[in-house]
Protein backbone atom coordinates (compact mmCIF):
# COMPACT_ATOMS: atom_id res chain seq x y z
CA UNK A 1 0.00 0.00 0.00
CA UNK A 2 2.77 2.59 0.57
CA UNK A 3 4.72 1.55 -2.44
CA UNK A 4 1.41 2.71 -4.50
CA UNK A 5 0.77 5.16 -2.25
CA UNK A 6 4.43 6.72 -2.50
CA UNK A 7 4.16 5.87 -6.61
CA UNK A 8 0.77 7.90 -6.95
CA UNK A 9 2.72 10.45 -5.19
CA UNK A 10 5.45 11.00 -7.30
CA UNK A 11 3.29 11.06 -10.52
CA UNK A 12 1.24 13.64 -8.96
CA UNK A 13 4.29 15.77 -8.34
CA UNK A 14 5.89 14.93 -11.47
CA UNK A 15 2.77 16.39 -13.48
CA UNK A 16 2.67 19.40 -11.50
CA UNK A 17 6.31 20.31 -11.84
CA UNK A 18 5.75 19.81 -15.50
CA UNK A 19 2.77 21.79 -15.81
CA UNK A 20 4.12 24.92 -14.15
CA UNK A 21 7.54 24.46 -16.15
CA UNK A 22 4.97 24.12 -19.23
CA UNK A 23 3.19 27.03 -18.35
CA UNK A 24 5.82 29.19 -17.30
CA UNK A 25 7.21 28.49 -20.78
CA UNK A 26 4.14 29.63 -22.51
CA UNK A 27 4.33 32.82 -20.54
CA UNK A 28 7.74 33.90 -21.48
CA UNK A 29 6.75 32.96 -24.89
CA UNK A 30 3.65 35.02 -25.06
CA UNK A 31 5.90 37.95 -23.66
CA UNK A 32 8.23 37.39 -26.00
CA UNK A 33 5.86 37.08 -29.33
CA UNK A 34 4.01 40.31 -27.66
CA UNK A 35 7.60 42.50 -27.64
CA UNK A 36 8.53 41.69 -31.05
CA UNK A 37 5.06 42.46 -31.93
CA UNK A 38 5.58 46.17 -30.38
CA UNK A 39 9.03 46.06 -32.49
CA UNK A 40 7.27 45.03 -35.44
CA UNK A 41 4.78 47.87 -35.26
CA UNK A 42 7.27 50.97 -34.44
CA UNK A 43 9.28 49.00 -38.06
CA UNK A 44 5.78 49.32 -40.12
CA UNK A 45 5.18 53.00 -37.96
CA UNK A 46 8.93 54.66 -39.02
CA UNK A 47 8.24 53.50 -42.66
CA UNK A 48 4.88 55.26 -42.55
CA UNK A 49 6.12 58.32 -40.97
CA UNK A 50 8.45 58.39 -43.84
CA UNK A 51 5.66 58.30 -46.61
CA UNK A 52 3.26 60.83 -44.67
CA UNK A 53 6.29 63.24 -44.04
CA UNK A 54 7.25 63.14 -47.74
CA UNK A 55 3.68 63.75 -48.28
CA UNK A 56 3.24 66.81 -46.57
CA UNK A 57 6.50 68.24 -48.34
CA UNK A 58 4.87 67.71 -51.90
CA UNK A 59 2.06 70.03 -53.52
CA UNK A 60 -0.26 67.71 -53.93
CA UNK A 61 -3.59 68.68 -56.26
CA UNK A 62 -5.50 65.20 -56.59
CA UNK A 63 -8.33 65.06 -54.42
CA UNK A 64 -8.18 61.13 -54.14
CA UNK A 65 -4.50 61.72 -53.46
CA UNK A 66 -5.12 63.76 -50.66
CA UNK A 67 -7.83 62.13 -49.28
CA UNK A 68 -5.62 58.74 -49.16
CA UNK A 69 -3.01 60.99 -47.60
CA UNK A 70 -5.83 61.85 -44.31
CA UNK A 71 -6.30 57.39 -44.26
CA UNK A 72 -2.46 57.36 -43.54
CA UNK A 73 -2.35 59.89 -41.48
CA UNK A 74 -4.98 58.35 -39.29
CA UNK A 75 -3.41 55.00 -39.60
CA UNK A 76 0.11 56.56 -38.15
CA UNK A 77 -1.97 58.57 -35.29
CA UNK A 78 -3.28 54.90 -34.22
CA UNK A 79 -0.42 52.71 -34.48
CA UNK A 80 1.73 55.51 -32.18
CA UNK A 81 -1.22 55.49 -29.88
CA UNK A 82 -1.03 52.27 -29.61
CA UNK A 83 2.09 51.76 -29.05
CA UNK A 84 2.60 54.03 -26.32
CA UNK A 85 -0.63 52.30 -24.39
CA UNK A 86 1.46 49.39 -23.96
CA UNK A 87 4.65 51.54 -23.31
CA UNK A 88 2.35 52.64 -20.69
CA UNK A 89 1.00 49.59 -19.50
CA UNK A 90 4.61 47.69 -19.20
CA UNK A 91 5.64 50.64 -16.71
CA UNK A 92 2.50 50.37 -14.41
CA UNK A 93 3.21 46.29 -14.55
CA UNK A 94 6.71 47.04 -13.61
CA UNK A 95 5.18 49.04 -10.71
CA UNK A 96 2.82 46.82 -9.35
CA UNK A 97 5.50 43.96 -9.54
CA UNK A 98 6.16 45.64 -6.17
CA UNK A 99 3.23 45.20 -4.52
CA UNK A 100 2.07 41.67 -6.04
CA UNK A 101 0.51 39.14 -3.85
CA UNK A 102 -0.64 35.39 -4.91
CA UNK A 103 -4.29 35.03 -5.46
CA UNK A 104 -5.87 34.09 -2.31
CA UNK A 105 -8.54 30.92 -2.20
CA UNK A 106 -10.10 32.70 0.92
CA UNK A 107 -10.86 36.26 -0.83
CA UNK A 108 -12.84 36.19 -3.78
CA UNK A 109 -11.67 39.74 -4.73
CA UNK A 110 -8.86 39.30 -5.50
CA UNK A 111 -9.36 36.48 -7.73
CA UNK A 112 -12.27 38.60 -9.90
CA UNK A 113 -8.92 41.55 -10.23
CA UNK A 114 -6.88 38.93 -11.38
CA UNK A 115 -9.52 37.50 -14.29
CA UNK A 116 -10.14 41.08 -15.02
CA UNK A 117 -6.35 41.49 -15.55
CA UNK A 118 -6.36 38.54 -18.04
CA UNK A 119 -9.26 39.49 -20.03
CA UNK A 120 -7.74 43.00 -20.25
CA UNK A 121 -4.03 41.53 -21.54
CA UNK A 122 -6.32 39.20 -24.00
CA UNK A 123 -8.18 42.68 -25.11
CA UNK A 124 -4.86 44.29 -25.47
CA UNK A 125 -3.11 41.37 -27.30
CA UNK A 126 -6.24 41.25 -29.76
CA UNK A 127 -6.33 45.08 -30.29
CA UNK A 128 -2.05 44.95 -31.13
CA UNK A 129 -2.96 42.28 -33.87
CA UNK A 130 -5.90 44.21 -35.41
CA UNK A 131 -3.70 47.47 -35.12
CA UNK A 132 -0.52 45.58 -36.92
CA UNK A 133 -2.97 44.02 -39.40
CA UNK A 134 -4.33 47.01 -40.53
CA UNK A 135 -0.93 48.93 -40.95
CA UNK A 136 0.36 46.02 -43.08
CA UNK A 137 -2.32 46.21 -45.62
CA UNK A 138 -1.74 50.26 -45.63
CA UNK A 139 1.96 49.80 -46.89
CA UNK A 140 1.09 47.12 -48.92
CA UNK A 141 -1.56 49.68 -50.69
CA UNK A 142 1.30 52.50 -50.69
CA UNK A 143 3.47 51.72 -53.40
CA UNK A 144 1.72 53.31 -56.53
CA UNK A 145 0.56 56.28 -53.79
CA UNK A 146 4.22 56.60 -53.71
CA UNK A 147 4.80 57.08 -57.26
CA UNK A 148 2.27 58.85 -57.70
CA UNK A 149 3.66 62.04 -55.47
CA UNK A 150 7.06 62.09 -57.10
CA UNK A 151 5.40 63.75 -59.81
CA UNK A 152 4.60 66.68 -57.99
CA UNK A 153 6.74 69.38 -56.86
CA UNK A 154 7.81 69.91 -53.51
CA UNK A 155 6.40 73.60 -51.21
CA UNK A 156 8.43 76.26 -50.60
CA UNK A 157 9.26 75.94 -47.00
CA UNK A 158 8.81 79.52 -45.77
CA UNK A 159 8.00 79.13 -41.88
CA UNK A 160 7.26 83.20 -41.10
CA UNK A 161 4.79 82.71 -43.35
CA UNK A 162 3.39 79.11 -43.46
CA UNK A 163 2.84 79.76 -39.70
CA UNK A 164 0.68 81.40 -36.82
CA UNK A 165 0.87 81.47 -33.14
CA UNK A 166 -2.04 80.94 -30.94
CA UNK A 167 -1.58 81.00 -27.01
CA UNK A 168 2.13 79.92 -27.83
CA UNK A 169 1.27 77.26 -29.73
CA UNK A 170 2.07 77.33 -33.65
CA UNK A 171 -0.42 75.81 -36.10
CA UNK A 172 0.59 74.82 -39.80
CA UNK A 173 -1.53 76.42 -42.75
CA UNK A 174 -0.63 74.26 -45.29
CA UNK A 175 -4.79 72.99 -45.68
CA UNK A 176 -6.08 76.07 -45.76
CA UNK A 177 -3.23 77.62 -48.30
CA UNK A 178 -3.86 74.91 -50.63
CA UNK A 179 -7.42 75.71 -50.03
CA UNK A 180 -7.50 79.31 -51.36
CA UNK A 181 -4.78 78.21 -54.26
CA UNK A 182 -6.50 76.12 -55.76
CA UNK A 183 -9.65 78.03 -55.83
CA UNK A 184 -7.61 80.90 -56.88
CA UNK A 185 -6.11 78.96 -59.96
CA UNK A 186 -8.66 76.74 -61.32
CA UNK A 187 -9.24 77.48 -64.97
CA UNK A 188 -12.59 79.24 -66.05
CA UNK A 189 -13.81 76.40 -68.62
CA UNK A 190 -17.45 76.54 -68.03
CA UNK A 191 -19.70 78.72 -70.29
CA UNK A 192 -20.37 82.24 -68.86
CA UNK A 193 -17.91 82.24 -66.50
CA UNK A 194 -16.55 85.31 -67.26
CA UNK A 195 -19.67 87.02 -66.52
CA UNK A 196 -19.83 85.61 -63.27
CA UNK A 197 -17.72 86.49 -60.13
CA UNK A 198 -16.02 83.77 -58.10
CA UNK A 199 -16.14 84.51 -54.26
CA UNK A 200 -14.21 83.02 -51.47
CA UNK A 201 -14.89 84.03 -47.96
CA UNK A 202 -12.29 84.00 -45.53
CA UNK A 203 -13.99 84.60 -41.96
CA UNK A 204 -13.10 83.65 -38.47
CA UNK A 205 -12.51 85.57 -35.66
CA UNK A 206 -9.77 88.99 -34.95
CA UNK A 207 -6.15 87.81 -34.85
CA UNK A 208 -6.01 84.58 -35.85
CA UNK A 209 -3.81 85.07 -39.11
CA UNK A 210 -6.20 86.10 -41.64
CA UNK A 211 -4.59 88.99 -43.36
CA UNK A 212 -1.24 87.56 -43.16
CA UNK A 213 -2.46 84.28 -45.35
CA UNK A 214 -4.22 86.36 -47.90
CA UNK A 215 -0.85 88.40 -47.91
CA UNK A 216 1.28 85.16 -47.98
CA UNK A 217 -1.45 84.08 -51.05
CA UNK A 218 -0.91 87.20 -53.03
CA UNK A 219 3.07 87.24 -52.70
CA UNK A 220 2.91 84.14 -54.49
CA UNK A 221 4.65 83.46 -58.01
CA UNK A 222 1.85 81.39 -58.81
CA UNK A 223 -1.23 83.65 -58.01
CA UNK A 224 1.05 86.60 -59.87
CA UNK A 225 1.35 84.70 -63.30
CA UNK A 226 -2.18 84.16 -62.77
CA UNK A 227 -3.91 87.44 -62.97
CA UNK A 228 -2.74 90.84 -64.19
CA UNK A 229 -3.84 92.92 -61.41
CA UNK A 230 -4.26 92.51 -57.71
CA UNK A 231 -6.65 94.85 -55.91
CA UNK A 232 -7.33 95.40 -52.28
CA UNK A 233 -10.63 97.40 -50.59
CA UNK A 234 -11.61 98.10 -47.20
CA UNK A 235 -15.20 98.68 -46.15
CA UNK A 236 -15.12 102.27 -46.79
CA UNK A 237 -14.03 101.71 -50.86
CA UNK A 238 -16.90 99.83 -51.43
CA UNK A 239 -19.37 102.66 -50.74
CA UNK A 240 -21.48 103.60 -53.96
CA UNK A 241 -18.96 101.48 -56.51
CA UNK A 242 -20.21 98.84 -59.03
CA UNK A 243 -18.41 96.00 -60.54
CA UNK A 244 -17.70 98.19 -63.77
CA UNK A 245 -15.87 100.72 -60.96
CA UNK A 246 -13.78 98.58 -59.01
CA UNK A 247 -10.57 98.38 -61.12
CA UNK A 248 -10.94 101.97 -60.80
CA UNK A 249 -10.69 102.29 -57.10
CA UNK A 250 -8.35 100.11 -54.04
CA UNK A 251 -5.38 99.78 -53.24
CA UNK A 252 -2.90 97.84 -56.03
CA UNK A 253 -1.14 95.12 -54.74
CA UNK A 254 -0.04 93.76 -57.69
CA UNK A 255 -0.28 94.80 -61.63
CA UNK A 256 1.21 93.11 -64.50
CA UNK A 257 1.29 95.06 -67.88
CA UNK A 258 2.73 92.47 -69.98
CA UNK A 259 -0.63 90.09 -69.78
CA UNK A 260 -2.81 93.32 -70.67
CA UNK A 261 -6.46 93.15 -69.80
CA UNK A 262 -6.20 89.67 -67.74
CA UNK A 263 -7.81 88.17 -64.76
CA UNK A 264 -8.55 90.38 -61.61
CA UNK A 265 -8.45 89.65 -57.85
CA UNK A 266 -9.95 91.72 -55.60
CA UNK A 267 -9.78 91.00 -52.10
CA UNK A 268 -12.29 92.95 -49.77
CA UNK A 269 -11.92 93.41 -46.30
CA UNK A 270 -14.51 93.76 -43.76
CA UNK A 271 -14.60 94.26 -40.22
CA UNK A 272 -17.73 93.33 -38.49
Amino acid sequence: MEVIFSAAMGELASRSISFLVDRYLKQRSAEATEEERLHGLQRLLLRLHVVVEEADDRLITNQAMLHQLSILRQEMYMGYYTLDMFSCGAHEDNRSKDYSFAPSKFNPAKRVCFCNANNDGAAQAELLEQVLGSIRNTIEDVNEFIIFLNSYPRLHRQPYNMYLLLDKCMFGRQMEMELVMNFLLQSQTAPGAADHLAVLPIVGPRKVGKSTLVEHVCNDERVRNHFSQILFFNGDHLKDAIVETLRDGGRIKHQNGGMGGGRTLIIIELLL
